[in-house]
């Protein structure tokens, strides 16, 4: 037994050698009373985060030690320069003298030894209450293991405490002996060491889970060779599980390992290993998009958004997808959204919805831009159309990047680009209808103008539909004021114009009584007067329009559709405004060929406004005025 007590040199041996209590270097120090064996079934009370490295004193510990050992170091130092002092004192110069007897601790190499006699101690010697061994050369063992007990640095046996040697971690008890081969709770934490007595860490031991710091795991993760593990509040690894932790789903393999980058049926587990939920996911393996639904599982046979997932969770991509539940036909693009409006696919134009449902035959077109043009098949301009008009398309002849189309008498090819798809149901279609006595075109749902008398073969209550506004199913019109030669006179005179104000209850017109204006323009230059009131009743709301008020302007001559007012011509006064556009419409169309109002085929409606209705909506209003004075014309 080690605790063998030599008294002959007590006295000496106090006086030199410092009271040492317990020397820690990387201690853990611990009373005896908070060391217990670990049996098969504990509490634990830890918790660790994922990402936390669990806590250890090993920081303390060793600067406690440090501090010790540095003391003790000192005191055994002092008492050598004592010595050696005394030595000097006592020998004279050049004169050789008897060696003082050795007692106490000594250094030598670099080693410590301790004396008494003058002989070294060899095995175990208690100084100042504290235990150290010596070897047979009298070494203090320092920092090591002899016989199962642990030595400091400063040689003091260890008890209760950590030791660290060679970067690995011991524990001795109240007796100075290392565990080996078993649990031990130190401090509330449970660690576990080895056959040799070297705490283990980041291990798992019989499914238990040590972290960084050797303590055992407890709800919390712990990352051993790139491979994450999770101990639940017993300290048990999950295996073959899926574990919702703090609000998110993980699934753990057999051996413990957290999955991830995988699939686990219809689950996909993220990098993190966290469950995907209400999110897409590529898997380079499928090279394939899949959505992960709310719960984990993949989208099926169904829609997500834009988009199509087929059977397998696959995102449809660059192919057609039949949906029995809509029964209709998509087409996917490159990137997995349905097609809109139209899309070539090999080489052969197609249409769909805003919803995506394939338009089998396409028949209408709304135009997009302020204006548009209408271009033949060579790509020469025809004429323009104003934004929203709706054009009839023709599939059968559509030529590169334009559509064919068809609108107020005209057929052409406009850009895809100024064109969106109607789709019918949700979009006004211009048609006709008649009441019993007038047909009308009802252009939207507010406004519909008088285009002729009804005739026998008309049915009232149904819509009809005209690509000229002269051909109808089952019977066909003839609009005499659309087409009417423009430099013919009016059978009305000055008077009968200026009446027409009052009878349709027109206030505060500018060209209210210029009746005799109209007519002076008519001989001055060939221009039917009552198309002049008509076509400035049109383009001036009656001559109250602001153009009209602020620029004497009545016809809209050079009122863009960009920017109308900036741009209108200006007159110096009403009767100016009236003759001077006569005089202006007179050169530029009537004397140009276009001497009716027509429609975008022929006429003045071709150049002169990109309403497709302009010289329709003239007309009628003709018609209603020659209806009111008694029909000379």
């Amino acid at each position: 037994m080690k605790r063998i007590l030599l008294v002959s040199t007590a006295v000496l041996a106090l006086a030199i050698v410092p009271t040492t209590s317990v020397f820690a270097e990387d201690s853990k120090t611990t009373d005896q009373s908070q060391t217990t064996n670990k049996s098969q079934s504990v509490d634990k009370n830890q918790s660790k985060d994922k990402n936390q490295t669990p806590v250890s004193e090993e920081k303390k510990v060793v600067e406690h030690t440090k501090n010790e050992t540095e003391k003790t170091e000192k005191k055994k130092e002092s008492v050598v320069v004592e010595e050696n002092n005394s030595k000097q004192e006592a020998i004279p110069n050049k004169e050789k003298v008897a060696e003082v007897p050795k007692t106490g601790w000594q250094k030598g190499h670099g080693k410590w030894l301790f004396y008494e006699n003058n002989q070294p101690i060899k095995n175990w010697k208690k100084i100042a209450g504290v235990w150290y061994f010596f070897d047979q050369n009298g070494i203090m063992a320092s920092n090591t293991i002899v016989n199962d007990y642990a030595f400091h640095t400063s040689g003091a046996m260890v008890e209760n405490s950590w030791l660290k040697i060679v970067d690995k971690w011991y524990y001795a008890t109240d007796s100075g002996k290392i565990v080996r081969n078993r649990w031990e709770k130190i401090r509330n934490v449970w660690y576990y060491f080895k056959q040799d007595g070297v705490m283990a860490s980041n291990a798992i031991v019989n499914d238990y889970l040590l972290n960084s710091s050797g303590a055992m795991a407890q709800n919390a993760w712990v990352k051993i060779t790139d491979k994450w593990y999770y101990a639940t509040d017993s300290g048990k690894i999950l295996r073959n599980k899926w574990e919702k932790i703090k609000g998110t789903w993980y699934y753990f393999n057999n051996d413990g390992v957290m999955a991830s980058n995988q699939w686990k049926n219809v689950y996909y587990l993220k990098n993190s290993g966290a469950m995907a939920e209400k999110e897409w996911i590529f898997d380079k393996s499928y090279n394939s998009w899949f959505y992960l639904k709310s719960g984990g599982a993949y989208a099926s046979r169904e829609w997500i958004g834009a988009y199509y997932l087929k059977s397998g969770g696959y995102m449809a991509k660059n192919e057609w997808i039949f949906d029995s539940n809509y029964n209709a036909w998509y087409y996917l693009k490159e990137d997995g959204s349905y097609v809109t409006g139209g899309f070539n696919i090999k080489n052969k134009e197609y249409f769909f919805q805003s919803d995506g449902k394939w338009i089998q035959s396409p028949k209408y077109f709304k135009v997009k831009p302020i204006t548009a043009y209408i271009y033949s098949e060579s790509g020469d301009i025809l004429s323009y159309v104003n934004q929203g008009s709706i054009v009839t398309y023709d599939s059968s002849k559509t030529k590169g990047n334009r559509l064919a189309v068809s609108i107020s008498g005209l057929s052409g090819y406009m850009n895809k680009s100024d064109l969106t798809l109607v789709e019918e149901g949700s979009e006004f279609i211009p048609h006709y209808t008649t009441d019993g006595r007038f047909l009308y075109h009802e252009l939207s749902p507010y406004t519909s103008i008088r285009v002729a008398p009804h005739t026998s073969a008309m049915k009232i209550g149904k819509k009809y539909y005209s690509k000229d506004g002269e051909h109808f199913d089952g019977f066909t019109i003839k609009n005499r004021f659309l087409f009417k030669n423009l430099t013919e006179p009016t059978n009305y005179s000055a008077d009968e114009l200026n009446r027409v104000y009052s009878m349709m209850n027109i206030q505060n017109s500018r060209l209210a009584g210029k009746g005799a204006i109209f007519k002076e323009a008519e001989k001055r230059y060939g221009v039917n007067a009552l198309y002049l009131m008509a076509h400035s009743a049109l383009e001036s709301a009656w001559g109250r329009s602001q153009i009209a008020n602020d620029k004497n302007n009545f016809f809209g001559i050079a009122a863009y559709d960009t920017s109308p007012y900036d741009s209108a011509k200006k007159f110096d006064d009403v009767d100016k405004g009236i003759l001077g556009a006569a005089k202006w419409i007179r050169e530029n169309y009537i004397d140009r060929g276009r001497d009716h109002l027509g429609n975008k085929a022929t006429g003045m409606n071709v150049r002169y406004a990109s309403d497709p209705y302009w010289g329709e909506k003239i007309a009628s209003i003709m018609m209603n005025i020659n209806s009111r004075l008694g029909g000379k014309d």
